[in-house]
């Protein structure tokens, strides 16, 4: 079986191995993409309700969707995936609808389509979100732009859980990554990957229940996120305040936190501790892992063999598209790795 996936991140500050200051600097890391999905997420109803114009009383949600296959005692998973393929139907094809009926130019005017003419506001708060995450947005299609704006609350809604795991906001990030994905899944669809003749498994809430991550060996140079100089030969020291004039790098990561998206702004003065970051790093060996160094060190895809697809489609899909509905589903819980905590 082949798989690929995150090793290790570079150019950005990592915690340590254990102890309090891993803890608090992913909870911190955590809560950070947490309120960055959950903002994305927002701004999504609010463009389906407000700009799109579908009553949210319309549109499904995971525990909406959940309690009801529970009331109508759907446990086979063919008839959940029914029930749910039919309830995200209705939603997402009265979506489109609004949207087409809103983005045409008025019939009797022949002016601007009429989005243009209201919720406008909330197009550009939109826009602005997806801006300030590095999406180049087509105004053109906006049908286009919420997908991609669902599509990165659910990156970061992952990411969060796999900061957050061992924290008490576990079970919030957990729940959250679920509806972001009902969301994703529901309204945009979600299918295997084909390439290089083999389908594989690319359902980011699928792999986030899968509790296992990789373990990277290798020799790196560590450079201060102040002056990026050696680390442990520039004068800057770990346990110190420095009053430093922020910075972003060509990718955008800022020198004070390391982050791509932060509220420091390039010029001004902070005070901040210097932090390691890794480059020039050198890879030796990877092991798997339940918890991983790098918290985001994790599979993006994982291959799925001819033979279990052959068992649970009744036939060889032969490279036709396959979606996958499992982020509709209710939760079935986590898989951890075999023989380890």
């Amino acid at each position: 079986m082949r798989c690929s996936g995150l090793v290790i991140r570079t150019g950005v500050p990592l915690p340590p191995a254990s102890g309090p200051a891993r803890l608090a600097m992913m909870y911190q890391d955590g809560v950070t993409a947490l309120r960055e999905s959950m903002r994305l997420y927002g701004q999504c109803y609010r463009s389906i309700s407000l700009t799109w114009g579908l009553s949210l009383a319309h549109l499904p949600s995971w525990t909406s969707t959940t309690e009801q296959i529970h009331r109508r005692g759907l446990w086979t998973m063919s008839a959940q995936q029914d029930f749910l393929v039919r309830v995200w139907s209705r939603a997402r094809q009265q979506l489109q609808c609004n949207i087409a009926a809103l983005t045409s130019p008025s019939p009797w005017s022949g002016g601007p389509p009429a989005f243009g003419r209201w919720g406008h506001r909330q197009y550009i708060a939109m826009a602005s979100s997806l801006h300030g995450s590095r999406i180049t947005l087509q105004p053109s299609d906006p049908w286009q732009e919420l997908e991609a704006a669902a599509r990165v609350s659910l990156t970061r809604a992952v990411d969060a859980y796999n900061f957050l795991e061992d924290s008490e906001l576990s079970e919030l990030s957990h729940r959250h990554a679920h509806h972001v994905a009902a969301l994703v899944g529901g309204l945009f669809g979600c299918n295997f990957e084909y390439a290089d003749d083999t389908y594989w498994d690319v359902c980011r809430l699928t792999l986030m229940h899968n509790r296992w991550g990789m373990s990277a060996g290798f020799t790196a140079t560590r450079n201060c996120s102040l002056c990026g100089q050696d680390i442990d030969s520039c004068p800057h020291l770990l346990d110190t305040r420095y009053n430093v004039t922020v910075r972003h790098d060509a990718d955008g990561a800022c020198n004070v936190c390391g982050r791509l998206s932060c509220s420091h702004t390039a010029g001004e003065t902070v005070s901040a501790f210097p932090r390691p970051v890794m480059s020039q790093l050198q890879l030796h060996e990877v092991s798997v892992v339940s918890r991983p160094k790098d918290p985001l060190a994790r599979f993006t895809k994982i291959e799925l063999s001819h033979e279990v697809l052959r068992n649970g489609l009744g036939e060889d899909p032969a490279g036709r598209d396959i979606c996958c509905y499992r982020c509709l589903h209710p939760c079935s819980g986590f898989s951890q790795l075999p023989g380890r905590d």
